[in-house]
């Protein structure tokens, strides 16, 4: 699967949630998209959701995708 660019985390996250550093941290871990919505399902299911993303481990790079998302105070409740 081909690495992420600008436009998919864009498409993928929303432009509105992310600033430009976040989305270029994004892109600099070399995280897949299928990843990045691990990532994005992880940080946005509450702590008490037993999800199957809850339930395996977590690689490396999701886990870095999580910190930034948290960093750069990624909340799906807010509207796009």
């Amino acid at each position: 699967m081909s690495k992420l660019t600008r436009e998919r985390v864009v498409s993928l996250v929303g432009r509105s949630r992310l600033d430009d550093h976040a989305v270029a941290e994004i892109i600099r871990t070399g995280a897949t998209e299928l990843e990045l919505l691990e990532a994005v399902n992880r940080v946005t299911r509450g702590s008490s959701d037993v999800s199957a993303e809850k339930m395996k481990p977590i690689s490396r790079t999701v886990a870095i995708l999580c910190e930034i998302l948290a960093i750069a105070g990624f909340d799906l409740s807010e509207p796009e």
